[in-house]
């Protein structure tokens, strides 16, 4: 059954099916006052009623108990809400789109404070935060004036604990093993990991003191196969039909990757609550997080620009199925990733109430940084083999290789130059990202007829982000062939590979071949055999700092009246005025590097309101309006650019960031129909449009190059040249309709208790300016637009068993990824994810509190698919798949 209307259907049965009759209405007010005991159920209820009592259009994930979220991932429970969708990177759900917008377009709250990030630009990586230490996380998709920072696409607001919302001492005891189905794949890696958590609250002095503690460690394997066709489009060089008309692949890349990644998070709470008007809390969260990700990867090419010798291309029938390739020299990459993020955050929350006044002053710092090392290293055989490729025919399937030549074995390759670049390559990254904010605010309610209360205060933070890669080529050593003969980055020239750095084959049976050649890059790197040059490929002007300090001042008014029916709300303004300051490096004609400074500053005024009218008991209508914004990429707002003056017409031109570029912004409308039926259960339709008022998008523009060292000794007849650069723009608009619902199978009949269901269906669509690949304006598909995005979770619990099997979907979507040298997009094909979940918590006796968990994620192995279109010709780009998830574990309560 297609998407549309499996989930449709499924939503108009659930409307059906909670809709009891009239001559069962009392046997429904029964029903209304069981009491939910499944964690599960209980945590789909707390969800439900916080949606269903917020001023605002929210979605909502409660965890089941402390330290338990309904799945093993902060980003996988948001995804399964309405409207939101999952990007996987190397098949983890790192980062969330709201309503169809990219990850850039939202913002991340801790406890209501904006979150810092570990990434090359804004956008918060989920994976880095234990999803045991949550308690609930929100969305909010129409703005609220007293949130503070907010984005266009919405805001997401995780919780943590407040020891002192609990009656009692509790503690929670969690530990799984972590399993990946596809074992090891790299010699070295590890098939299998574990998750353990535990929680400590508790009360003191009469319950004025509360006390949480919370520490989550995760050690899990990472598992991908991927295999990657190279440059489709005609044959051109290749002369599949003699004329170079056919169209064909230039090459591929295939291989696998292993990666062991570790988290170490620690939340620990102090609330202090004497009862005379005074509530404060502090809370410290730290997580420190590392991944190690080996990769061994096949390299075939087969077009005249090939490396070493010319191989030969005798085609299939169809060309872009593959075909045969000889005299190839056979070419392997060894890949190494070293990674480690730190993040902490430290808040401190208190109010005070004089009179009729609420007091609060919130001050919070929070600080991530990351140190990464990047390595390369490449071999060739010494002796030309023939290799038959076959490119699969679809987009499900990994192609297939064949060959006589033992590509594990690793005497028969040597270390080699086949690229420009030298004979290994490595690179550092290193990110620090700072925040500091102070917010002062005050509420109190009223009586002023429609007006129930105010809230207002002031909002001030201070954010410094820098970015700063570098990169070193190696040569072979001393610039020489073992031989003694000068070894030329072009041809191909090397030695032997160390000893004592080989290790085992890798796995490359998925695409016919029994091994790959395999050892580590730093190893080799450190052993002697290579030479540092000076040659660096990476631009630095890519590096950057950027320094933001936002002022947000803001003023909200509650409203509570009658209509004709009740209805309540809110209407608030914020004033948001930013200050930007950009570092980079400006790249002369001849590769000399200066310093150079920018930045700009304005203010944004952004009204918002929130009306909810009660149509009928438990029936809502709302409505919300506001002005939205969402700040630039980092990257974007980078200093550094390259320029130079031609010597043919004297003009200058040139490509960089644009320090002076402001955020996209837009005005947003919401309508929501809502009817809910008692415990559990609920549908919703709704509908919403953002009106862009600024966009961004990268063009070439007029550009004064003044003051910009010249070094070429070329005059230019104007220092007004073209630089290609971020600018903002206008127009465009973001449109779509929701619908989602739950349902508690006693709402249908006694004898479904224990049952439910979950659905969401959303349906999205863009229309803004871009660039096509000419650099001319065009209409164009917003980026992480998935056109369509629905969920499905179905769950039983009764007496003890658990059952829950969950699916999510996302059409085809175009995503910016940061490649060895910027920013690229990827067209994603779309995603179907399907989680299972197996349990049992003993519900008396000895063994009470014991809860026993088998959890299978990726349940059906789903691949992450990336197309290239060419003369509206669209085919397989990468196409990786990464093994199913299991986790088996349990858990403990007291």
């Amino acid at each position: 059954m297609a998407p549309l209307p499996r989930a449709v259907g499924v939503l108009a049965a659930l409307a059906a099916m909670a809709a009891p009759p009239a001559s069962a209405q009392q046997a429904t007010e029964k029903l209304d006052s069981v009491v939910v005991t499944g964690s599960f159920s209980r945590s789909v209820q707390n969800s439900i009623d916080t949606k269903k009592n917020a001023d605002a259009i929210v979605e909502v994930v409660t965890a089941e108990d402390i330290g338990k979220l309904p799945d093993v991932s902060i980003a996988e429970s948001l995804a399964r809400l309405p409207g939101v969708a999952a990007q996987r990177v190397d098949g983890r759900a790192q980062v969330l789109s709201i309503r169809g917008m990219a990850p850039k377009f939202g913002v991340t709250l801790l406890n209501g404070r904006e979150m810092v990030s570990t990434g090359d630009d804004r956008s918060f990586e989920y994976d880095q935060f234990p999803s045991e230490l949550v308690t609930s996380a929100a969305i909010y998709k129409t703005p609220d004036a007293s949130l503070g920072t907010q984005g266009l696409a919405g805001t997401v607001n995780m919780t943590t604990l407040h020891p002192l919302d609990h009656g009692s001492r509790r503690v929670n005891l969690n530990a799984r093993l972590d399993r990946n189905s596809y074992g090891e794949l790299v010699p070295g890696s590890k098939a299998q990991g574990m998750r353990l958590s535990a929680s400590y609250v508790d009360q003191f002095a009469n319950r004025t003191i509360g006390v949480a503690l919370g520490v989550a460690h995760l050690d899990s394997p990472n598992q991908k196969k991927y295999f990657n066709p190279w440059d489709f489009g005609k044959a051109g060089d290749i002369s599949v039909d003699g004329a170079g008309n056919a169209y064909t692949f230039n090459g591929l890349e295939t291989g696998v990757s292993s990666t062991q990644t570790r988290r170490d998070g620690v939340l620990a709470v102090l609330e202090f609550k004497p009862g005379n008007g005074l509530h404060s809390q502090l809370d410290l969260f730290s997580s420190r997080f590392s991944q190690r990700m080996n990769g061994r990867e096949l390299v075939a090419y087969w077009a005249n620009w090939s490396n070493g010798t010319t191989p030969t291309f005798t085609p299939l029938p169809d060309a872009t199925q593959g075909g045969q390739v000889g005299n190839l020299t056979p070419f392997v990459t060894e890949r190494k990733n070293d990674r480690d993020d730190r993040v902490r955050a430290l808040g401190w929350n208190t109010e005070l109430k004089l009179a009729d006044w609420t007091g609060q002053l919130d001050l919070s710092s929070s600080h991530a940084k990351r140190a990464e090392h990047i390595g390369e290293a490449y071999v060739t055989g010494s002796t030309p083999i023939t290799l038959d490729v076959r490119m699969p025919g679809d987009f499900h399937h990994f192609g297939t290789l064949s060959t006589a030549f033992d590509y594990g074995k690793a005497s028969n390759f040597i270390l080699s130059t086949p690229w420009w670049g030298g004979g290994a390559y490595a690179s550092q990254a290193q990110v620090a990202d700072d925040v500091k904010s102070l917010r002062l605010s005050a509420r109190r309610s009223l009586d002023w007829g429609p007006v129930s209360g105010f809230e207002g205060g002031l909002i001030h933070s201070r954010r410094s982000k820098t970015l700063d890669y570098v990169g070193t080529n190696y040569d072979l050593k001393s610039g020489t062939d073992y031989d003694g003969t000068t070894c030329m980055i072009w041809p191909v020239c090397g030695g032997p590979i160390p000893a004592s750095v080989v290790q085992s084959p890798a796995q490359l049976s998925f695409v016919g071949l029994p091994g790959l050649v395999s050892f580590d890059v730093f190893d080799a790197i450190n052993s002697g055999a290579y030479v540092a040059s000076p040659n660096d490929p990476k631009s630095p002007t890519w590096n950057w700092g950027i320094k933001e300090k936002v002022t947000t001042s803001f003023a909200k008014f509650n409203l509570d009246f009658n209509a004709g029916v009740p209805v309540r709300g809110n209407v608030g303004v914020q004033a948001v005025s930013v200050r930007q300051t950009a570092d980079g490096l400006y790249q002369d004609s001849t590769g000399a590097l200066n310093p150079i400074t920018d930045g700009t500053s304005y203010t944004d005024v952004l009204p918002s309101l929130n009306l909810i009218a009660e149509l009928r008991p438990n029936t809502l209508l709302r409505f919300g309006a506001a002005r939205t914004v969402a700040r630039p990429n980092m990257a974007d707002m980078r200093a550094g650019l390259t320029a130079s003056v031609s010597q043919t017409d004297r003009t200058w031109s040139g490509d960089g960031g644009n320090p002076r570029l402001k955020p996209w912004r837009a005005d947003a409308f919401d309508l929501s129909l809502e009817h809910y039926y008692g415990k559990g259960s609920y549908i919703a339709v709704a509908a919403f449009e953002k009106r862009i008022l600024t966009g961004i998008v990268t063009q070439s523009v007029a550009y004064d190059f003044s003051g910009i060292p010249n070094p070429s000794g070329i005059t230019p007849t104007s220092n007004i040249g073209t630089l290609t650069t971020p600018t903002n723009t206008s127009g465009g608009r973001i449109g779509g309709v929701e619908l989602s619902g739950a349902l508690a199978g006693a709402r249908v009949s006694p004898l479904l208790e224990g049952f439910g269901l979950l659905a969401s269906y959303s349906r999205t669509h863009s229309n803004l300016p871009g660039t096509d690949a000419h650099g001319a304006v065009t209409d164009t598909p917003l980026e992480g637009l998935s056109g369509t995005v629905y969920g499905l979770t179905a769950y039983y619990e009764r007496a003890g068993f658990e059952f829950r099997v969950a699916q999510r979907y996302r059409s085809a979507f175009t995503a910016a990824r940061h490649n060895a040298f910027r920013f690229v997009m990827d067209s994603i094909r779309p995603e179907r994810i399907t989680d299972l979940q197996l349990g049992y918590n003993f519900q008396d006796g000895a063994l009470k509190g014991l809860g026993l968990l088998l959890q299978v994620n990726n349940l059906t192995d789903t691949p992450y698919v990336v197309t290239q279109t060419v003369d509206g010709i669209t085919a397989l780009k990468e196409f990786h798949k990464f093994g199913r998830q299991l986790l088996l574990g349990a858990s403990y309560k007291f």
